[in-house]
């Protein structure tokens, strides 16, 4: 396998060992600063998202990142949607620091954003420049962020609790 298939093919498995930390950490934790985002449902703010949530918004993301990774691979780097997708990938370190500075302790994906996004963002963007690929600036990338994440999130969170208030559905075990 050459560099630049490993640049375009290791971004979804760069992102599976990076979301692999947030599986296991995410359902149920809550950020101190939740209390103070006045969209969120008062069931997220108070008990985190459910295990079912975050298994379903990582899983949407997981599809736009192996769809992104995938078209990458097929353009060997040239394609905007793999562009944009490691841009914000790689941006999205600083959200994951960000987050554990403002909250003055561990939140989900912090200890992989380093060792594993941060290092993998570098290796490919070097990779692919060092092969002739231009890597254009997306700088609505930075923006759509929010947006894309909230997406998978929100999706996630309408698909796993009824119309009932937000609360939480009740499984009905046999």
């Amino acid at each position: 396998m050459d560099s630049v298939s490993l640049a375009t093919g290791g971004l979804f498995f760069s992102w599976l060992a990076h979301d692999l930390e947030e599986l296991a950490t995410m359902p149920g934790w809550t950020h101190p600063l939740f209390d103070k985002v006045p969209f969120l449902p008062e069931d997220i703010r108070r008990h985190g998202c459910s295990r079912e949530q975050v298994y379903l918004g990582i899983g949407l993301m997981g599809v736009l990142m192996a769809a992104a990774s995938m078209d990458g691979y097929r353009t060997r780097g040239r394609s905007p949607v793999y562009q944009a997708a490691l841009y914000g990938y790689g941006m999205h370190t600083f959200s994951h620091l960000g987050s554990a500075a403002l909250a003055r302790r561990y939140t989900p994906g912090v200890v992989t954003a380093l060792p594993v996004v941060l290092p993998f963002w570098i290796f490919a963007k070097r990779t692919l420049r060092a092969h002739g690929v231009e890597m254009r600036p997306h700088r609505w990338v930075i923006p759509a962020f929010p947006v894309i994440a909230g997406t998978a999130l929100g999706s996630a969170y309408l698909m796993t609790t009824g119309r009932s208030g937000g609360r939480r559905r009740k499984v009905k075990r046999p």
